[in-house]
């Protein structure tokens, strides 16, 4: 079987985030780095497809499920420069994970890195993979939910939206006024793990995914996904709305047109796999092993509407 042109990830990795994006074996970007709750599965799936160097490692907001500094740590030290560019939110965060993300990423940026924060409005092009920036806005970039970098990512003529944890419904009425051409999409990841605050009716009305996925974790204290963001994201989603912690990670295959094949639970025998061209760059067996410390993962509680 050939492999698809373009491919899709949800990783599940918890109550947090991580997604990876294909264009074929010649590039990928990774999307958030919160992957305490599963490191050898992510390790073991980065490695199952065959992922050896990062065009664009992109933290969408600076809490810890999005940018969790252990995981960071991780891929940096996996990857170490070949991850070759790394966008993050330029908004102050005073919490102790922010402030590990910000050292890790001034080591990461001496060693060669390219590291900066966009802002709306700017886009470029990694292969075929066109990236448009669609959020923050200083404006209305009012808590690190809505500083979170948005991003609408074409493959061909296939649309995938990444909104992170973009909260509050001034910030995507705003997204709509301004860039609501941009917001149709045959993918969404669900914003803010699926919850209210994340879900405004009217842009999900407008953005009409075909797959929406939701990346949250069994029993979460923030009760995600909320029944009602559900009830919105089903109505307006035209096949199938997944929930990681209900299937395991999500991958979604392209041939640049439309998706053409969904696996659930993927990275697991045999499913998930890249076929083997040559010998993996990147083989579970030769990972570093890598420690996590023993502490529990405190994702931000929703905040109300500005």
């Amino acid at each position: 079987m050939a492999e698809a042109r373009f491919s899709c990830s949800v990783l599940d990795v918890g109550q947090g985030s991580m997604q990876l994006i294909e264009q074929g074996d010649e590039v990928n970007i990774i999307i958030d780095c919160n992957i305490s709750k599963a490191p050898e599965h992510v390790l073991r799936y980065l490695g199952r497809r065959k992922v050896g160097r990062v065009e664009l490692l992109l933290l969408s907001g600076t809490d810890q499920d999005h940018a969790d500094a252990d995981g960071l740590e991780m891929l940096w030290k996996r990857f170490g420069a070949e991850i070759r560019r790394v966008w993050y939110p330029g908004y102050f965060a005073p919490t102790d994970n922010w402030k590990r993300v910000r050292k890790l990423l001034a080591k990461m940026k001496e060693a060669g890195v390219q590291v900066w924060s966009p802002t709306a409005g700017y886009e470029t092009t990694l292969g075929e993979l066109h990236i448009k920036v669609l959020s923050p806005h200083p404006a209305d970039s009012d808590t690190s939910n809505n500083a979170s970098i948005v991003v609408k990512i074409t493959a061909g003529e296939l649309g995938l939206l990444f909104p992170g944890d973009c909260e509050s419904e001034e910030r995507w009425r705003n997204i709509l006024k301004y860039f609501g051409r941009h917001l149709p999409s045959h993918f969404l990841l669900a914003a803010h793990h699926g919850s209210d605050h994340g879900c405004v009716e009217d842009v999900v009305k407008v953005i009409a995914p075909d797959y929406t996925v939701i990346s949250c974790g069994e029993d979460n204290q923030f009760e995600h996904p909320d029944p009602g963001a559900l009830r919105i994201y089903r109505k307006h989603t035209s096949r199938e709305v997944y929930v990681t912690h209900e299937v395991g990670s999500v991958l979604l295959e392209s041939d640049g047109s439309s998706i053409t094949n969904v696996i659930l639970d993927a990275g697991q025998e045999p499913d998930g796999k890249k076929a083997a061209k040559a010998a993996s760059l990147l083989s579970v067996a030769s990972a570093p092993r890598f420690e996590f410390p023993n502490r529990p993962i405190t994702p931000n509680k929703p905040r109300e509407f500005a």
